[in-house]
């Protein structure tokens, strides 16, 4: 077995210590980033570029699911376990310790692995995030550090060669028990990586990506109904059909109705002085939105309310023939003259005027907002503080 002379033993455990003491302050700064709604912010947030915490809030924090400073703490208990394995191997004779045969070679070798990965992990932190995390950074030089200790010789090649070799002589000689670990760290790797379970928040984006990234609401219906007519709950949602966020809870919403035992009913609040005098003056983008509402009502008469909302809130389209269009690639199958006739009705202008009163009367001057079962909120929820809510109203409704 190599030997590695006192000196190089305690530099590495040293060393090795040291990138424990890194990356549990890490594994906080993770923690407290990705757990807690409040934060203090660390000693190493110092600036925009200087930032451990919005390192930290990253999807490149976590590999495989599992959060790099859990990965480093790893490293650095495998290294010190390589460190006294001899003295492991005296105390536990022919055991699977016996196959690390030259525990040196593979601190070296997992030293320059291990700053290998971190300057990729340095590369997408400097070019892509445009953030830097200090802590990480010192990490990388303490792995660097272990590398160089460690050597035998050369420039890590023969250390690269000794560790495979051993590695491929451990595999055949206790293969049952290798497969059986592979399939449960594979397993274990593709269910936190799917799960994001050691980040919640990120996985609150992730889900939310869903609805800010869609092109179209794949879960659109057509007719006029979106939910159950006898549900207990009651989800009146007060929109704008030029409001982006109008269209994610839109979105949310249809889907919402495919999960759970509700009634979603639309209230046009369009953000346009044209046919509402209770907002002042129509905001930038606003301008079609009360044409659109007139569409949207005239379209329930032909029992395609949320074909056309639908279609306005994905296409925004610039006039009625691109209308047209869209209504036809969706095959409404609807009466495109009576559609047009209605839309300039005064029974239509008369049941826009009635839904943008009904909303001012809840005090409510702008969108999105929604009630759920006369409870109000404002603005795009989150996906999960919605089914939240719903599963809440669900509750009470029944009680």
């Amino acid at each position: 077995m190599e030997k590695f002379g006192k000196i190089r033993f305690w530099l590495i455990l040293i060393l090795a210590l040291i990138g424990i003491g890194l990356c549990i302050e890490l594994g906080y700064i993770f923690y407290k980033t990705n757990f807690l709604a409040q934060f203090a912010p660390s000693f190493c947030a110092v600036s925009e570029l200087i930032d451990c915490d919005g390192v930290a809030q990253t999807t490149y924090a976590l590999s495989a699911g599992v959060p790099n400073a859990l990965w480093g703490l790893i490293l650095y208990l495998i290294i010190i376990m390589l460190l006294f394995v001899d003295k492991i191997q005296a105390k536990f004779k022919n055991t699977i310790f016996d196959v690390f045969e030259n525990p040196r070679s593979y601190i070296a070798f997992l030293g320059v692995l291990s700053f290998a990965i971190s300057m990729i992990l340095a590369f997408i932190s400097i070019h892509v995030i445009k953030k830097i995390c200090a802590l990480c950074f010192v990490t990388y030089f303490v792995n660097l550090a272990i590398a160089f200790i460690a050597n035998t010789k050369g420039f890590f090649i023969q250390d690269t060669i000794t560790t495979i070799k051993d590695f491929i002589k451990g595999v055949k000689k206790y293969f049952i028990l290798f497969l059986i670990v592979l399939i449960s760290f594979i397993s274990t790797l593709i269910y936190l990586s799917n799960s994001l379970i050691f980040s919640p928040k990120l996985k609150e984006r992730k889900e939310q990506k869903e609805f800010f990234e869609a092109k179209r609401n794949k879960y659109a219906i057509k007719g006029n109904i979106l939910g159950k007519e006898n549900a207990k709950v009651v989800i009146n949602v007060y929109s704008d059909y030029n409001c982006p966020y109008c269209r994610i809870v839109n979105i949310m919403l249809h889907k919402a109705a495919k999960e759970r035992k509700i009634l979603v009913k639309e209230i046009n609040f369009p953000i346009d002085k044209s046919c509402n005098t209770k907002v002042g003056i129509t905001l930038g983008g606003h301008e079609a939105s009360c044409i659109y509402s007139k569409y949207a009502l005239a379209a329930e008469k032909q029992g395609k309310f949320w074909g056309v909302a639908n279609i306005l809130f994905d296409v925004r389209p610039q006039n009625f023939n691109v209308l047209v269009e869209e209504i036809q690639k969706a095959k409404l199958n609807i009466d495109i003259e009576k559609l047009q006739k209605d839309a300039m009705s005064l029974e239509i202008e008369t049941q826009l005027q009635k839904d943008i009163e009904q909303t001012v009367s809840k005090g409510i001057m702008g969108t999105p907002t929604f009630e759920i079962n006369g409870i109000q909120y404002v603005g795009a929820m989150p996906y999960k503080k919605l089914i939240e809510a719903i599963d809440l109203a669900q509750k009470r409704a029944e009680n």
